[in-house]
């Protein structure tokens, strides 16, 4: 599901001596069936772009397309409340049933009025997200954070959304929750066929998977594209305030001592591999 901006602007308080404007003259093309990332320092518009291509409001200025739904005109908010699904921050904070089952079900049942394979659909949302059929009588308070995180998105999955848009998804996950998470969000993908996209300054995981980034400041596009092509502008990220990968830094401090230039190792564990590998087969050391 192809996600196009044209000419979008958006401001708060308008017309009031209080306007502020968040989004500036937007125009992007996040192709379907990739994942893609939106970076930017706090208040360049990262938010309020999610906002918009979730249909929350509408821009000031401008068209939003979202596969076949033109949001800046009259659509049907329950098909697309369907084919879109939306991961806040800490979801697991809203949970409030008594069961995993019972929490992934509520969406469907608030949109469905026909309540049509709720059993079915929950096994096949927990499936989706890792999880076997056990985990639909465990109260969800009992879970990790790792699971708790997967039951979250479990019970947008239901609904079986082509666009996942995902808020800070692995904010206050550890280190082993978070690999599992990004394995997840790479299924998504590649198995289930979804596009998908992540605001996040959790810059490290973007770059094991996404495809492309976009950059923000200011309410404008600094730079879109393939996220070698963003992410290896480091001169450019840092006058924007925008984060880079822990990797990119070392490997650019790696080739201004030794000439030696690797140019894409998913993180820092590769890197060491290939740093190793390289000297070894060379006979030189590292400075």
């Amino acid at each position: 599901m192809e996600v196009i901006f044209r000419n979008v602007s958006f401001s708060y308080n308008v017309g009031s001596s209080n306007e502020k404007k968040a989004l500036d003259n937007v125009n992007i093309f996040l192709e379907g069936n990739l994942i893609h990332g939106i970076i930017g320092p706090i208040g360049s518009g990262k938010t309020t772009m999610l906002e918009l291509m979730n249909g929350i409001t509408k821009p000031t200025l401008g068209e939003i397309v979202v596969g076949n739904y033109e949001l800046t005109k009259n659509f049907n908010f329950n098909d697309f409340r369907y084919d879109v699904g939306l991961v806040y921050q800490f979801p697991e904070k809203q949970f409030f049933c008594r069961t995993v089952g019972e929490e992934i079900a509520f969406s469907s049942k608030v949109f469905d009025s026909k309540n049509k394979n709720i059993k079915n659909k929950v096994k096949k949302a927990l499936m989706m997200v890792g999880l076997d059929d056990t985990y639909i009588k465990r109260s969800p308070f009992s879970l990790n954070s790792g699971e708790k995180r997967r039951v979250a998105i479990a019970s947008v999955l239901i609904s079986n959304p082509k666009l996942l848009i995902m808020d800070e998804p692995t904010i206050g996950l550890d280190n082993n929750s978070k690999k599992k998470l990004m394995r997840l969000i790479k299924n998504l993908k590649t198995r289930y066929m979804k596009t998908i996209i992540i605001v996040t300054h959790d810059v490290d995981m973007l770059y094991e998977i996404v495809d492309d980034v976009v950059v923000l400041n200011h309410g404008k596009v600094i730079k879109e594209g393939n996220k070698m092509e963003v992410f290896r502008d480091v001169k450019l990220l840092d006058e924007n305030k925008a984060p880079v990968p822990n990797v990119i830094r070392v490997c650019n401090i790696i080739k201004d001592k030794t000439g030696v230039d690797f140019e894409y190792v998913e993180n820092l564990n590769s890197l060491v591999r290939a740093i190793a590998n390289h000297f070894s087969n060379s006979g030189n050391e590292v400075d």
